[in-house]
């Protein structure tokens, strides 16, 4: 049986919060510590981090930088944290 949209949707999400928890905790930096250096709330991260938020793009882009990468860098991780022949549409 094939994915719907929103089963997809929490893939990503659990691959990007995967993605994000493990680069917080390499830095060895506080979920409060990262999300002020990007004017993010510390419950936006934690639920990011969770797989519980889909963030806007600007969002995306914010965590990003909060650790120095590009977008399409760290897209790029959430993707090779992706099941293999993983796609959001049918």
């Amino acid at each position: 049986m094939q994915e719907n949209y929103a089963d997809k949707r929490k893939i990503f999400n659990a691959a990007l919060g995967e993605v994000i928890s493990k680069l917080r905790q390499d830095s060895k930096l506080s979920a409060r510590t990262v999300a002020c250096s990007i004017e993010l709330s510390k419950t936006t991260l934690l639920l990011a981090e969770k797989g519980l938020l889909d963030p806007q793009l600007t969002t995306f882009c914010r965590i990003a930088e909060a650790y120095n990468l590009s977008p399409s860098k760290l897209l790029k991780m959430v993707e090779n944290n992706l099941p293999e022949n993983w796609s959001i549409s049918e």
